[in-house]
């Protein structure tokens, strides 16, 4: 089914690009002998509060390492996580029996490969997928409400399950680690990685208290607030500190063209910190030139915003045109990868951006707390009429109601067959229970997507149960990392919602490894 000797060349290639793309940073390591007293003592010890660090922390508890914690460097817990989107994709669950939706684990492969450009590991990918049930199950069990089941572009079939937002699953799993004795502490952000003298990870150096600086540009390296102490973890350090999408000068080195300019959803705290601490500590780093924009973020707000889940909705529900020439320029139900670079290519520097429609009953198909929420901000905008649409956003009007003609049809004939593919961008189309949406009912609502930086693919190279390689490749004892910090899971090109399932597959089995190893030390 898969491409495995061009999966490999390409692999070897992206590898040594990434070779060339790395910062110079020297090395250094920070040794026990030099720390004269431990402040604290842990089993285990996580660095992050997001959906990989939350399920790591709640799988130590689960499988018997009790005496552990949780830190997190800002002043709230969740990060990234809790104001995402927070859709999970899965293959086979009983919401999707219930929209009467076929799915499998070889599918979603398919479809992250194919996103991936087949630089993906593989094994990782499979074990993340075939996982996929058996997590959501978790999360159910531990309190997480799973809503509905949607249609994240380059996915062949809606398999994207949504909680509401992000932080609907962080907050579940942070509640269950509570009631489970274990301990959640913000303001505490690791400086340094302790390793004894055969190089196994015995602690870190923290700072309690710590303020983060929220000026933009300012650089985390020169904050030196909070009050230095020395955490000691018998166990093992499981490392879910995220991305770096909101450090512009750390992801200018592997893409250059990501200056301060282009914005970016992430929050300010989603610095490099971490990662160029790891790079110092000699820990191999794999596939860091591939940094993801996001095209469901509105360009009439900064950062994450409030529009993204109308404007996912109106790829699956709605068309989407230039405005200057009034016609569709992209299949809108393409990856976010492909989907971004065609925006870019039409906006002009951000002064031609695209018009994304939908009319009643596609904005139906929204939750009405988020659709709301963008109307309230101006990100999405209400017209009673096409012709007041037109207007506003001053679109080429004959082409463009040609162009809605001819996508008016396509949707009728996938409604007669489903295999039908449009002639123009040879895009498929999704019913939603059981009815496919045309752009034909007033009134008429739209939005004008503006890509910005949202993920990192590349990052710490682990094994299957997140234990980190040095660049020796090497496992190095006791340390294990997770989430967006790792790399090797999404290859080219990360397919929506794929990511949630990423941490929280890959939280749980780090988890799980920290504590059967050393439980096992311990005779437990």
């Amino acid at each position: 089914m898969f491409d495995y000797n061009r999966r490999k060349s390409l692999k070897t290639l992206a590898c040594c690009s990434a070779i060339f793309a790395m910062p110079n940073i020297s090395f250094g390591k920070t040794n026990a002998k030099d720390i004269e007293k431990w402040d604290e003592v842990f089993d285990a010890i996580v660095v992050g509060s997001g959906f990989a660090g939350s399920a790591a922390m709640l799988s130590l508890l689960d499988n018997g390492v009790k005496n552990c914690i949780m830190i997190d460097k800002m002043q709230y817990l969740g990060g990234n996580s809790a104001y995402s989107g927070g859709s999970m994709a899965v293959a086979g669950t009983p919401i999707q029996e219930r929209d009467g939706i076929k799915d499998d684990p070889e599918s979603q492969i398919k479809d992250t490969l194919k996103s991936g450009h087949n630089l993906n590991d593989l094994e990782l990918v499979k074990e993340m997928i075939y996982k996929g049930p058996q997590t959501f199950k978790w999360l159910v069990d531990n309190g997480v409400n799973f809503k509905w089941v949607s249609r994240s572009g380059g996915h062949s079939v809606p398999r994207s399950h949504s909680a509401g937002a992000g932080s609907y699953i962080t907050r579940p799993l942070q509640r269950k680690i509570l009631e489970k004795g274990g301990k959640i502490a913000t303001r505490v952000i690791m400086d340094e990685i302790i390793y004894d003298e055969n190089g196994a990870v015995v602690g870190i150096k923290v700072r309690e208290k710590y303020e983060f600086n929220f000026e933009h540009g300012f650089e985390e390296k020169n904050n030196k607030s909070g009050k230095i102490k020395f955490y000691r973890c018998y166990g093992g350090l499981v490392l879910a500190t995220g991305g770096w999408g909101a450090d512009v000068n750390f992801r200018q080195k592997f893409d250059p063209a990501l200056r301060a300019d282009v914005l970016s959803t992430n929050h300010l705290g989603a610095t490099a910190y971490t990662a160029e601490k790891l790079i110092s500590d000699d820990i191999k780093f794999i596939d860091m030139q591939y940094i993801q924009r996001m095209h469901v973020t509105s360009a009439d707000e900064p950062f994450f915003g409030f529009a993204y889940r109308w404007i996912t909705r109106g790829y699956a529900y709605g068309i989407m045109v230039n405005p200057k020439t009034g016609l569709r320029f992209v299949n809108e139900i393409v990856d976010r990868k492909v989907g971004s670079d065609a925006i870019w290519a039409m906006n002009e520097g951000g002064k031609n951006h695209p018009i994304l429609i939908m009319d009643m009953d596609g904005t139906k198909t929204v939750d009405v707390k988020d659709f709301q929420r963008g109307l309230s901000v101006g990100a999405i905008k209400k017209f009673d009429t096409m012709d007041e649409l037109v207007e506003f956003y001053k679109i080429n009007k004959e082409p463009f109601l040609e162009q809605l003609k001819r996508y008016n049809s396509y949707v009728d004939e996938a409604s007669k067959n489903k295999d039908f593919r449009d002639p123009e961008f040879n895009r498929n189309f999704s019913d939603y229970k059981g009815k496919y949406i045309k752009v034909e009912k007033p009134p008429f609502f739209a939005s004008r997507p503006g890509p910005k930086v949202h993920h990192c693919m590349g990052g710490v190279k682990t094994t299957i149960d997140g234990e980190v390689y040095n660049n020796d490749l090497k496992i190095v004892p006791n340390l294990y990392a997770c989430g967006e910090l790792t790399g090797g899971r999404h290859g080219f090109n990360r397919l929506g919602s794929n990511a949630v399932l990423d941490c929280l597959v890959y939280g749980q089995k780090a988890g799980e490894k920290l504590a059967k190893v050393y439980n096992a030390k311990r005779g437990v």
